[in-house]
């Protein structure tokens, strides 16, 4: 996992896209109870939102940017208080590498759903493309704490941790990845990171348990 480029990252939080997709499909969908920000399930307006998020995400999946811009930039129109639009546009730029324009539109989403962790997943690989590596931190910890089965965000603040150095980075790392390997202990990759960070700490049983896992694979 080590030297990850930005758009490996991107590609590795895709998972997390869809979930924050999901859970902006699930909002609009409850619409119809009482809510004044969102349009009315059967309207013309929650058809047309329905039709642009799902066109402009798979437009988004498939590298189509004209038209996942124009249909996201829709959904945003039509309902800006849907968070899920305002993080799957946000994505979109930070793709195209437009990290202001990701940035406002990731903040919009945070604004609307504080407590997502996906999109302070979301917001870490925007920072660490800007190379501010304590942000990262600071919004991959938010991911984590407000979730702590998002492993994709454990995994990319070991990574963050290590990268950043100091004193304790290595253990931090080491201590994070076995967190993960608490409630995945079948992880391969996690055990492989193990064994990097074990050996690079001199931490010998460490070292040994994790080969004998990966070995016994």
């Amino acid at each position: 996992m080590s030297g990850e480029t930005v758009e490996s990252r991107l590609t590795r939080s895709l998972h997390c896209l869809l979930c924050v997709a999901l859970v902006g499909a699930l909002a609009t969908a409850l619409s119809g109870c009482g809510s004044e920000k969102l349009p009315l399930r059967g309207s013309k307006t929650y058809d047309e939102v329905v039709s642009a998020f799902y066109v402009g995400l798979a437009a988004l999946q498939v590298g189509d940017d004209v038209h996942a811009d124009a249909k996201l930039a829709q959904v945003t129109q039509l309902v800006p208080a849907e968070p899920a639009g305002w993080a799957n546009w946000g994505v979109l730029a930070l793709r195209q590498r437009n990290l202001d324009a990701a940035g406002q539109r990731f903040e919009r989403a945070r604004s609307l759903a504080p407590q997502n962790d996906h999109i302070y997943d979301l917001i870490g690989v925007l920072e660490s493309a800007r190379g501010r590596s304590g942000e990262a931190i600071a919004a991959w910890r938010k991911a984590t704490e407000g979730n702590p089965g998002n492993y994709r965000a454990a995994y990319q603040l070991a990574e963050e941790v290590e990268r950043q150095g100091g004193p304790n980075a290595d253990a931090e790392f080491a201590g994070l990845i076995q967190k993960i390997l608490v409630a995945q202990p079948e992880n391969e990759a996690a055990w492989l990171e193990l064994a990097r960070v074990s050996a690079k700490r001199g931490d010998g049983a460490t070292l040994r348990s994790a080969v004998e896992k990966v070995s016994a694979r």
